[in-house]
């Protein structure tokens, strides 16, 4: 049987790597389990949990600052969303990394920042987390991936790493620019142009104007840089859509796309945009129908039809988002129907032949 050597075109290294090594809360079904098992791994006197998902408990609540403080009093609690656009924390661990929201719930750039707060505050050897997480990586396959967040902070825990970039001090040595657009379905933060099923009034956000945006794509542009733009909601794809038309360089891609229109496929195909997309993210579909109605459902997670439509695509799996295995992502969307199936064997060769193509890689 053939080796295969995989490429994932779109993943968090230093968030995977973390992941691995904090408390896994996925599997969580309650409020009460969630509190067992934060308790049962302190790590420096802390509580950190990590790929949470509201939707997996009984109760669909995200615990906020007065439930962790009554339920861990004074010791500090920090969890991180399943999507990382969300983390929540008591007042403890507020305090200890000088960071304050009524809540305790913070949203979209402010997790990164979070996060490296938090292995500086618990003076974490980075440098061992991520050798066995990138041993993982290996373990499943992956002989080579993308950083889709690389910034200064995160840079110095790699050597040889192919990467987007958020900093601008790294741009020259990066494949290119990162920058979201909008945030996730699950934290209702991504931008839709009808308002969420389960949320009346509530349009999630866009991060930009459309002059700011081609702005700063124009000047990465310039530098004869491709930029990456997250667009979870079909809002945020129209604004994606909007700016390469005006400012485009020939590698740009745009991630997610968990939610789009027929139009805007269309025009993805015409004007060959490169598109990448997670099959992992269809495990999402039992809630995203939840927050789309049946009716947005129809063109949501169509990762077959943005194939059948002939979009440039490339596939990653935006671990620990969801799980890193290329061959478990293949299942998931095999044993769906309709726009959302892609088979087993398409979805291994985007990872195994399409990625390393259209980047002109040679598979090692």
């Amino acid at each position: 049987m053939e080796t295969k050597h995989f490429l994932d075109a779109h993943l968090h290294a230093w968030e995977f790597c973390l992941s691995n090594y904090f408390t896994n809360l996925a599997s969580v079904t309650s409020l009460e389990e969630l509190i067992e098992t934060l308790q049962n791994r302190p790590i420096n006197g802390w509580l950190v949990g990590v790929r949470f998902n509201q939707e997996t408990l009984a109760e669909k609540v995200i615990p906020d600052k007065a439930f962790l403080d009554h339920a861990f009093g004074a010791r500090p609690v920090l969890i991180v969303r399943t999507c990382l656009h969300l983390v929540i924390m008591n007042t403890a661990a507020m305090e200890q990394l000088n960071r304050y929201s009524s809540s305790g719930i913070f949203l979209e750039a402010n997790v990164f920042a979070i996060l490296e707060a938090l292995v500086t505050v618990l003076q974490l050897d980075m440098k061992e987390i991520v050798e066995k997480g990138l041993a993982e990586l290996r373990q499943q396959g992956i002989t080579r991936f993308i950083d889709m967040g690389m910034d200064s902070f995160r840079r110095q825990f790699f050597d040889q790493i192919d990467y987007y970039t958020t900093d601008y001090a790294l741009i020259e040595e990066a494949l290119g620019f990162k920058l979201f657009l909008d945030g996730g379905l699950g934290a209702r933060t991504g931008a839709l142009t009808e308002e969420y099923s389960d949320a009346p009034g509530h349009y999630g956000l866009l991060n930009y104007t459309d002059k700011q945006l081609l702005a700063i794509v124009d000047q990465v542009h310039q530098l004869n840089k491709p930029v990456a733009l997250h667009a979870v909601g079909d809002r945020a794809l129209d604004q994606a859509i909007h700016v390469l038309k005006e400012s485009r360089h020939p590698m740009d891609r745009v991630e997610h796309l968990q939610y789009t229109r027929l139009d805007q496929l269309d025009t993805l195909a015409k004007l060959e945009i490169l598109v990448c997309i997670q099959p992992i993210f269809s495990r999402e579909i039992p809630w995203a129908k939840n927050r789309l109605g049946p009716k947005r459902m129809e063109t949501a997670y169509a990762w077959g039809l943005m194939l059948q439509k002939g979009l440039r695509l490339l596939v990653g799996s935006d671990a620990p988002v969801d799980a890193v295995s290329p061959v478990e992502a293949a299942a998931v969307v095999d044993s769906l129907e309709g726009n959302q199936h892609l088979d087993f064997a398409q979805t291994l060769d985007l990872y195994a032949k399409t990625n390393w193509s259209l980047y002109h890689w040679d598979r090692t």
